[in-house]
C-alpha cells in the first residue's frame, strides 16, 4: 500500500514500549537546581548568521539567529554549525538501521508489508525516498530551498539532508504538554510547557548538538520566531514566537483511516509558527491542510492569553479547552478538568496516571516557570528536551538531555535525562526583537 507513509511506523518504537503507570504518586521528585540565568554569549557569525552559545560548560546550548531567504538562512546554519551538523547526520543513519533492525525483529506482524519489502529490498534510505515521493507535492518549496542551503553551508549531500527530514516521526512519543493561563498562573500570563520523550539513549545521536533556532524572515514573508531542535534540522517539533507557540505528542489511540500523501507535519507546525498570529489561524491552517499523521498539537496564543489543545489527524480534527473532557467521554477520573488549564500527559490517553492532574490541581491559581520546571521532574517527562514559553514575559526555558562524553559512547556512559538537568533562561526580547543582522 503505497500510500501508507512510511515514516509512521515508528509509532510502533513507542507503543509497544510506553506502559502507564497506575497511582497517584509521581516517580520523581522536584527539580533540585537553580535556573540559570546568565545572558548568551557570542560566538562567531557569518553573512546572514549569528551564533551564541548560553550555559555552563557541562550544559551548554547553541543560539543561533538567521536572517534573509530559506536558502540564505539555511547556508548560514550549515556554515556556522558545520561541525555539528556532520556530528548528528554522520551518526544518524547507523543508529536508525539499529534501531529498525530490532524493530522489524520483534513487531514484523504489525507492520506494514510495503514497508518490510523496502528495508529488505534497499534499507533505510529506500523507504525514506518513498516517503519524500509521498510528500514532495504538498511541502512548500522554501524547506527545500533552506535544506539545499544546509547542505552548500555544511558540505553534506543534499539527499542525506532530505532523506533525515523525510523521518521526523522518529521523535513523535510519548510527549507531555501543558497550557495555563489567567486565573491559573501567578501572573496572570500565559505560561506553555512542552517535554519532549523519546525514551533518549546515549547512543542517540540527537542529543549531541540541541539548537535554539531564531528566525528572522525576509519582509512579507512571516515574523520572526524560535524553534528548539538540533543542529542541521529545520523542522520543528517545538516552538515559539510572540504570537504562538506549538508543541506536539504522538496520539496513540487513533484508529481511524489514514492517507500518507500529504504536509509533513512538523513542517506545517513550522508555518503556524511563522505565519499565524491566533489560534483560529492556525486552526484554519490545519483544516485546509493535507495531514498525515495522527498527533495531539499544542496551541498557545498571545492575542487571546488561551491555550489549546488539538485531534490532528488525516479523518478531522477536534479541538480541547480547559472545558472540554478530554480526550473523550466519560473522562477519566485521573484527569479532572482545571479551570484555564489544559494539559496531556505522556502515556496513552486517556491517561489513569494520576501525578500531572494532581499536581496541577494543587499548584492551580499560583503556576509559575518553576511550577512546570517541578512539574516535568516529578512527572519524568522530557527526557531528550524541554521547552517552557512565558508569554508575559517573553522568556523561553530550555533543558536538554545530557552531552558530554565521547561519542559513540562508552559502554558505562549515562545520560541524563533532560527532566533531571539544570534549565537555561533565555531572553526572546533580545533575539525575537534584533532584525539588525550585522550587530553582535
Amino acid at each position: 500500500m503505497k500510500n501508507y507513509l512510511f515514516i509512521c511506523f515508528v509509532f510502533f518504537i513507542t507503543l509497544y514500549n510506553t506502559t502507564p503507570f497506575v497511582g497517584a504518586q509521581c516517580d520523581g521528585q522536584p527539580s533540585k537546581y537553580p535556573i540559570y540565568n546568565e545572558a548568551a554569549t557570542f560566538v562567531n557569525q557569518t553573512q546572514n548568521g549569528k551564533l551564541y552559545i548560553i550555559g555552563p560548560p557541562d550544559n551548554q546550548v547553541n543560539i543561533i539567529e538567521l536572517y534573509g531567504t530559506p536558502y540564505e538562512m539555511g547556508y548560514a546554519q550549515g556554515v556556522l554549525l558545520k561541525n555539528e551538523i556532520h556530528d548528528i547526520f554522520g551518526n544518524f543513519f547507523p543508529y536508525i538501521t539499529t534501531m529498525l533492525n530490532n524493530l522489524i525483529t520483534k513487531y514484523a506482524d504489525y507492520l506494514p508489508k510495503f514497508l518490510i519489502d523496502a528495508l529488505e529490498k534497499g534499507g533505510i534510505k529506500l523507504a525514506l525516498d518513498i516517503t519524500y515521493e509521498l510528500t514532495k507535492k504538498y511541502t512548500p518549496q522554501s524547506f527545500y530551498d533552506e535544506m539545499k542551503g544546509i547542505s552548500d553551508g555544511s558540505g553534506i549531500d543534499y539527499n542525506t539532508i532530505l532523506q533525515i527530514h523525510m523521518f521526523p516521526e522518529l521523535i513523535k512519543a510519548a510527549c507531555s504538554m501543558v497550557g495555563a493561563y489567567d486565573t491559573a498562573t501567578a501572573n496572570n500570563g500565559l505560561l506553555q510547557l512542552r517535554a519532549l520523550d523519546f525514551g533518549a539513549d546515549a547512543t542517540n545521536p540527537m542529543r549531541l548538538h540541541p539548537l535554539v533556532t531564531v528566525y528572522h524572515p525576509n519582509a512579507g514573508s512571516g515574523h520572526s520566531f524560535t524553534t528548539l531542535t538540533w543542529a542541521g534540522f529545520l523542522g520543528t517539533l517545538t516552538g515559539y514566537s510572540q504570537h504562538m507557540a506549538i508543541c506536539e505528542k504522538y496520539w496513540y489511540g487513533y484508529n481511524g483511516t489514514s492517507s500518507r500523501e500529504g504536509i509533513p507535519w512538523h513542517f506545517l507546525l513550522r508555518e503556524i509558527l511563522q505565519y499565524d498570529e491566533s489560534i483560529d489561524e492556525a486552526l484554519n491552517r490545519i483544516y485546509n491542510s493535507e495531514r498525515t499523521c495522527s498527533i495531539f498539537v499544542g496551541l498557545g496564543s498571545n492575542e487571546t492569553n488561551t491555550f489549546k489543545a488539538v485531534e490532528y489527524s488525516h479523518e478531522y480534527v477536534r479541538v480541547f479547552d480547559d472545558q472540554t473532557p478530554f480526550p473523550a467521554a466519560p473522562q477519566p477520573a485521573a484527569h479532572p478538568n482545571i479551570k484555564d488549564v489544559v494539559y496531556i500527559d505522556k502515556f496513552v490517553q486517556p491517561s489513569n496516571h494520576q501525578c500531572l492532574g494532581a499536581l496541577l490541581q494543587k499548584s492551580v491559581g499560583s503556576i509559575d516557570v518553576q511550577t512546570l520546571i517541578d512539574v516535568s521532574s516529578q512527572l519524568q517527562t522530557g527526557d531528550l528536551h524541554i521547552g517552557i514559553f512565558d508569554f508575559q514575559n517573553n522568556q523561553m526555558y530550555v533543558s536538554v538531555a545530557s552531552q558530554q562524553g565521547p561519542y559513540p559512547p562508552p559502554s558505562n556512559f549515562t545520560l541524563i535525562p533532560a527532566y533531571d538537568r539544570q534549565f537555561l533562561q533565555i531572553d526572546l526580547n533580545q533575539f525575537l526583537n534584533n532584525n539588525n543582522n550585522n550587530s553582535n
